[in-house]
């Protein structure tokens, strides 16, 4: 979008002042003043008394919930006292019949060695202590064990069966049990595990660890039965071990307590270790998993009873590892319940230390509470009904004049001033109602006269053809029809809104200028903007003009369409600058030396400058406007496509046109013979297409140019060159076969004894024969560079192709080149072959040659690198000079003197010690890539 210039203006304004911050009753008086009276007084009235109402309700419930949790406490206590007793009485059991059966011990009423008396004591003390779950004694220095239990093999039985287990020497230590009859007598065996000794079992060591009564772990039998064990060591008067006293205990007999015990309708009681780990439950019978005969005990926080689980977590998290030693109660509250927590600490001398916990959902104790306080809400409620109504009726009492007034008011407001009804009373609202009608009769004859003078604005305001905006700000008041048309957009939609928001681009401008600049009266600001829109690109020129009313200041915009007169002003420019660019094109093509054409995109002469009439005889007014190939009748004699054809349509064959085209991107480039007014002349052409500013192709211009003179002397050279070229080789043939006479002859010498003396001239005159025979085949491939035009060579194929010439040996050729082709001299497999074989040769320690390339900033390198001995610095320069070298020294300077004929340079720089680097660099336009390859 572009800007035109502004216009100046005045900048003389003042801050209006703003009003002062009023408090929070003014908020109050603003808040109430928008309701109406009738609803006012009705809320005065109504809220007095439901507060009234609501205290007391809230004062009553939360008595009720202070009295429901003291009960709810008393609940917990008295239910974790009864199990703490429970405990008490049901633990002590098996730590007394362990005492009974150590004092028979001890005053030979029972002997340990006796198994018959052992049996017969255990199994009345079993039937006499029912509680208990099995009876045992292991013997420390025998390795016997007695056992009486109500658990067999079969599992769990119905307690009142009784099994009789033993190991000793006569069952050759093997656990042997039998089924016992009321009678005691021993029944069928029930059960047989070889290799038992009782001293092995985590019950048996734990008393030997401990040296006094204490409990084991809970643990699990072979019979798959949880127990915990009440156990004692036995000891002599002189202190020695004579083995371990074991009463046990089944965990399900707690849980059994637990379950049966009454707590509330959905209360529970549990008992966790301070591990966390679950010893029994009112809800779950088992709080531990058999796995293949391993016991698993869960956790209470892994446990499936969600209250366990939930109130397990909330412990953990509230009281971590704290030590608990006197009864807490707290709340937690989850799965939208709130529950009443107990925690009680249960210890006794034996080195137990568990945790009792009573768990009771407030809902419990609260529910007949609820039931109460829902009868009591909905008196509440009725009360409540009724006393609004009853301020209702009140109210329309006491407003019933004043809305009779209102709607007279709303009436006038409207411009209806028949609707006024006057009050029938004498008080001070009848006075009001008299004042009001006599207003309103004024009012009438006042708004008459504003109406037509509004009715003469709208109609010039909504006929104007300009855009015009009425702004308090940036913020829309009024918009036209022309500006509805102009911008697309409804007055309805827009009005009310920030006209920065709106008319896309122009409407962030119009701020912009409201804003920057303060305008007295009858100044005005203009600016010229342009923008594109479906019809292309449009100016608009916007005015923008300062209106005061009351206590405000009003924009009002004016904004025209200025397109047309904008582009006939650019038009005529542009034209005007056209004709003068063409003017200077056409001097410029018809001053060219070479003849030149133009022809458009269907193929119609445009231009024939005044060379071409030079060349042709045909004149540019005969050309101009032809098609249809004539523009070829003057150089080919018919019609036929010619190489501005090809650039306008690639899709013609050149196959019968031309021998050879050159194309460099989009121009393309042809040499031949051709016979113009009867003389053979040698034509250089090239073409190219014509784009307009948007790319497209508009036409295609050609230009030839005579050459026939130096092809000739090309020629003429090439003859003389081939003549030379001949003498050299009959020179070179004659000269080698005088070497080769001159050699018989000292061949025949050699046979003749000769003094030393005689030898050393021979021997030197032999080598000076060698020296002539390779000056003269250097001399015949000097005489092949530049013969024949460069070609496009695969520089990884010539590379491996010169590798199989070449005896390598164990040395490793590694070509590391693909799909590279570079335009050089017929010889460049010479090349190759020397730098490969130059390697070989003066390497010395070589055993690898890595030949690569990469393109560079200037072009293309291709290295040739190996790991022989490399080159000193003070010889990387000679080396490429004719004669330099330890064989014949002409290798490296024919590899320069080739390569150079394609401006292509070699340089050597490798480091004497790690190799020579010989880089080969290749100018751009001399190589492409195969990406393909």
């Amino acid at each position: 979008m572009k800007d035109d210039e502004y216009v100046s203006v005045s900048n003389d304004s003042s801050a209006p002042n703003k009003k002062k911050d009023k408090g929070p009753l003014h908020q109050i008086h603003r808040f109430f003043g928008r309701l109406k009276l009738r609803t006012v007084l009705t809320l005065l009235f109504g809220l007095v008394v439901v507060l009234a109402i609501c205290i007391t309700g809230l004062l009553a419930f939360q008595n009720s919930q202070y009295s429901a949790n003291e009960l709810a406490g008393q609940l917990q206590h008295e239910v974790a006292n009864r199990i703490s007793d429970q405990l008490d009485s049901y633990l002590q059991v098996p730590h007394f019949v362990n005492q009974l059966s150590i004092d028979s011990f001890k005053h030979n009423r029972v002997s340990v060695h006796d198994t018959e008396d052992l049996k017969e004591y255990f199994l009345e003390l079993s039937h006499q202590f029912d509680t208990v779950e099995a009876i045992c004694y292991g013997h420390e220095k025998e390795g016997n064990y007695t056992i009486i239990s109500k658990v067999g093999s079969p599992g769990l039985a119905t307690g009142k069966e009784r099994y009789y287990g033993i190991s000793n020497q006569n069952t050759n230590f093997s656990f042997v049990e039998y089924h016992l009859f009321p009678d005691g007598r021993t029944g069928e065996k029930t059960i047989t595990i070889p290799d038992y000794d009782p001293r092995t079992r985590p019950w048996y060591q734990e008393a030997v660890q401990a040296k006094e009564p204490v409990w084991t772990p809970i643990y699990m039998w072979l019979e798959g039965i949880v127990s915990i064990d009440a156990v004692r060591p036995v000891y002599s008067d002189t202190g020695e071990l004579l083995g371990v006293m074991d009463t046990a205990l089944t965990l399900s007999g707690i849980s059994d307590f637990l379950q049966k015990i009454e707590i509330s309708p959905h209360g529970q009681a549990f008992i966790i270790e301070k591990s966390g780990v679950l010893v029994a439950s009112s809800t779950v019978r088992e709080p531990y998993v058999n796995e293949n005969g391993t016991l698993v005990r869960l956790s209470a926080s892994a446990c499936k009873d969600p209250v366990i689980q939930r109130t397990s977590h909330y412990l953990l998290e509230h009281l971590g590892n704290q030590t608990i030693i006197s009864s807490k109660q707290f709340q937690c509250d989850y799965g939208g319940t709130r529950q009443l927590v107990q925690i009680s600490p249960y210890q006794d001398q034996y080195g137990l230390d568990w945790l009792i916990v009573v768990v009771i959902p407030e809902s419990d104790i609260m529910g007949s509470i609820y039931a109460h306080n829902q009868i009591t809400f909905i008196f509440l409620i009725c009360a409540i009904i009724g006393t609004i109504i009853l301020c209702i009726f009140l109210a329309r009492y006491i407003t019933k004049p004043v809305l009779s007034m209102n709607r007279s008011a709303k009436a006038l407001a409207r411009g209806d001033f028949s609707l006024w009804t006057d009050l029938d009373r004498d008080d001070e609202l009848g006075e009001l109602s008299h004042s009001f009608s006599q207003m309103a009769v004024q009012l009438r004859t006042m708004f008459s006269s504003l109406k037509a003078s509004e009715e003469r604005y709208l109609s010039l305001f909504q006929s104007s053809a300009d855009a015009i905006f009425l702004l308090d700000t940036c913020t829309l008041l009024e918009m036209n029809r022309a500006a509805e048309e102009m911008f697309q957009i409804s007055a309805v939609d827009a009005c009310g809104k920030e006209a920065s928001s709106l008319f896309d681009e122009i409407g962030p401008v119009i701020c912009e200028m409201i804003n920057s600049y303060r305008l007295e009266n009858n100044e005005y600001l203009s600016k010229t903007i342009s923008r594109i829109n479906n019809d292309g690109e449009q100016y608009l020129n916007i005015q923008i003009t300062k209106i005061p009313e009351d206590n405000r200041i009003l924009s009002l915009v004016h904004i025209r369409d200025i397109t047309k007169e904008r582009q006939a002003i650019i038009s005529f420019a542009e034209q005007e600058a056209l004709q003068k660019s063409f003017t200077q094109i056409q001097m410029i093509l018809q001053l060219l030396p070479d003849p030149t054409f133009v022809i458009d995109a269907d193929g119609y002469v445009l231009f024939w400058n005044r060379a071409f009439e030079k060349l042709t005889g045909y004149s540019s007014a005969s050309m101009i406007g032809k098609g249809d190939y004539e523009y070829s009748v003057p150089i080919h004699g018919i019609k036929r496509p010619v190489l501005i054809d090809l650039v306008l349509h690639p899709e013609i064959s050149s196959d019968n046109l031309y021998d050879r085209i050159e194309q460099e991107g989009d121009i393309i480039k042809s040499s031949f013979w051709v016979d113009i007014s009867g003389e053979m002349k040698y034509i250089s052409a090239i073409a190219a297409c014509l784009y307009d500013s948007t790319g497209t192709i508009i036409g295609a211009i050609e230009t030839i140019r005579d050459i026939t003179t130096l092809k000739q002397a090309e020629e003429a050279l090439l003859v003389a060159n081939n003549k030379l070229n001949l003498l050299s080789s009959i020179t070179r043939h004659d000269i080698l076969n005088k070497i080769m006479i001159s050699k018989a002859y000292l061949s025949f010498i050699e046979e003749i004894d000769l003094n030393p003396d005689q030898k050393t001239y021979m021997d030197a005159i032999k080598r000076s024969l060698s020296e002539i025979e390779h000056f003269v085949s250097f001399s015949k491939t000097y005489q092949e560079l530049g013969m024949k035009v460069p070609e496009w060579q695969d520089v990884g194929e010539i590379f491996r192709r010169a590798e199989k010439e070449i005896d390598t040996g164990n040395i490793t050729v590694n070509i590391a080149i693909s799909g590279i082709f570079i335009l050089v001299d017929p010889l460049f497999e010479k090349v190759c072959y020397n730098l490969i074989e130059n390697a070989i040769r003066h390497g010395e320690k070589l055993t690898r040659i890595d030949i690569t390339s990469y393109e560079a900033n200037t072009g293309l390198l291709i290295k040739i690198k190996d790991d022989g001995i490399g080159i000193p610095d003070d010889q990387k320069k000679l080396i490429f000079e004719r004669g330099f070298g330890k064989n014949t020294g002409y290798g490296l300077f024919l590899t320069r003197e080739i390569l150079s004929i394609s401006s292509i340079t070699i340089s050597e720089q490798g480091s004497f010690g790690d190799g020579c680097l010989f880089v080969i660099d290749v100018p751009k336009g001399k190589y492409h890539i195969d990406e393909q390859s």
